[in-house]
């Protein structure tokens, strides 16, 4: 399985036809192909999650980078999500029990490495902290001595990813394409060393470059943006970009040669890709209607962003003894409706659902003053009687008609228009199916991401546990095969007690990545 984070049709369908991506190109012609939708918010975390462990994030716990955490004084606080905040079993863990091993590159919240019959090295971990994410420690000695990578590039928080993208100069902007380039690269080296050296049943690699550089410059790369006339300098980042696809294709043929004629070969996407145009101060319309409470130090934003190190001072900008709902990160197109435990700040346990209801029916009616459009779209409450779910589980998740994320700060006006097109998240992903098992040649309906463990399952001749979300998505196989349905899934998760956390390295690495791009504004 290779991930491509962020990968998206309509933007390598062009780049197929351009004849940039010859190799993708044919395992089209020759495989079967389908949109893949995501979770109901389609990011990283959630997403990857759900795909690895065949169940929905209300059953898994992960919603976001970050989780709000509810005091007894009634304020609020963030803490880092990672691989014991999972509450539900992985493919890598399930395949183990049924005799298989596998192999788990690049994936989020991998971190601190299980200890599974296999390889593992978490995504989003600092290089200096990589040993914390790799299992069998010994690979990272391997790692280490790699010839034909420099084993830092697996990290996260290397050269120009500690440096904010907006706003920097030319030279940097093509050092960050130039990292992507570098990183998946990496990937694809370690992907093939495991492969030629000891393969395991199930292999699996995420390659997150597409997201990287989508996220800073898709209207450099989307057919509907790109500028004919542009100026020597959007050429030059045009031409950058279209060279790291270049190489992407590359990397993808070398991993599946590596693999292989005789192996069945998926791409997948946590979730897909488009333009965001606009900014909606969710905070902001919380605040305006008596929702929220700023504090007397919160300032205005001026410039639509927030820094990294500045987001615990966010949090202190808000008056939590005043507050009933807010937005803690805006990655998390969602609110959290603040509940009083025992300080008389919040909402009461019996007061919950009108409280929640009359949110949501506000939300749903905030107006465009220009137009008188609305702005958002979809505000789906997940808590409602009789459905089972993970805390902190968002009360309310948003889908924008901008299809962006929101924004947390304070603001003189609840929308504004963004200078130019930035890249943002949508909820159909990719899937192609190739080799032995799937059809050649073929497009099928949309199915979701939740059905890819089950297919992973299937196609490894393995029982798929009761328990999981999804389906085996039949019309992609060449022949039918039903799922043999059989067991269910081990409980995961750890406790809170005693628990080491990341290390403030750690914290501040991720922050500034998210900064970059994007869900930290």
């Amino acid at each position: 399985m290779i991930g491509l984070d962020g990968a998206t049709f309509t933007l390598l369908d062009p780049l197929i036809q351009q004849g940039i991506m010859p190799f993708l190109g044919s395992i089209l012609e020759n495989g079967v192909r389908a949109n893949l939708m995501s979770t109901r918010n389609p990011l990283t975390p959630p997403a990857w999650t759900s795909m690895v462990s065949g169940r929905r994030p209300e059953a898994h716990g992960i919603y976001d980078f970050l989780r709000p955490i509810t005091m007894r004084d009634g304020g609020v606080f963030l803490k880092i999500n990672d691989f014991r905040d999972n509450h539900c079993e992985t493919l890598w863990s399930i395949v183990n029990r049924r005799g298989k091993r596998a192999t788990s590159l690049n994936f989020y919240g991998m971190s601190p490495a299980p200890a599974i019959d296999g390889y593992v090295i978490s995504g989003f971990v600092p290089w200096r902290h990589l040993r914390h994410g790799i299992h069998p420690k010994s690979l990272f000695d391997t790692v280490r001595s790699m010839d034909k990578f420099d084993y830092r590039d697996l990290g996260m928080d290397i050269g120009e990813e500690k440096k904010c993208v907006q706003g920097l100069h030319e030279g940097e902007h093509v050092e960050w394409i130039e990292l992507q380039d570098r990183r998946d690269s990496a990937w694809a080296e370690m992907t093939s060393y495991i492969l030629s050296t000891d393969p395991t049943d199930l292999t699996a690699v995420v390659l997150d470059g597409p997201d990287k550089v989508q996220h800073l410059f898709w209207r450099f790369v989307d057919p509907e943006l790109v500028k004919k006339d542009g100026d020597a300098w959007y050429q030059q980042i045009r031409e950058l970009c279209l060279g790291f696809y270049r190489k992407l294709d590359e990397n993808i043929r070398k991993m599946v040669e590596a693999a292989g004629p005789d192996t069945d070969v998926i791409l997948t996407s946590d979730h897909g890709f488009g333009p965001t145009t606009e900014i909606f101060y969710v905070n902001e319309w919380l605040s305006r209607n008596g929702y929220l409470t700023w504090s007397n130090t919160a300032a205005d934003d001026a410039l639509g962003q927030l820094t990294a190190e500045k987001i615990r001072d966010h949090l202190g900008m808000i008056q939590w003894q005043a507050t009933t709902a807010f937005c803690p990160t805006p990655s998390s197109n969602a609110i959290y409706i603040k509940k009083d435990l025992g300080s008389g700040s919040g909402v009461k346990e019996e007061d919950y659902l009108d409280f929640a209801m009359k949110l949501q029916r506000e939300l749903l009616e905030i107006r465009d003053p220009v137009n008188g459009e609305k702005i958002v779209l979809g505000a789906d409450l997940n808590k409602l009687r009789g459905t089972s779910y993970v805390e902190p589980c968002p009360d309310i998740t948003l889908r924008l008609r901008d299809g962006g994320f929101v924004s947390i700060l304070k603001a003189r006006e609840i929308i504004a228009q963004r200078e130019e097109a930035d890249g943002t998240h949508r909820p159909a992903g990719i899937f192609v199916g190739y080799g032995p098992s799937f059809r050649k040649g073929a497009r099928v309906e949309d199915f979701s991401l939740l059905d890819i463990a089950p297919l992973i399952l299937t196609l490894m001749g393995l029982p798929v546990p009761s328990d999981l979300d999804g389906q085996v998505p039949q019309a992609a196989l060449a022949d039918t095969r039903e799922a043999v349905i059989g067991g269910a899934t081990q409980a995961a998760g750890t406790s809170e007690d005693d628990r080491e956390e990341p290390s403030e390295e750690e914290r501040e690495a991720l922050m500034k990545q998210l900064k970059i791009l994007g869900y930290m504004d």
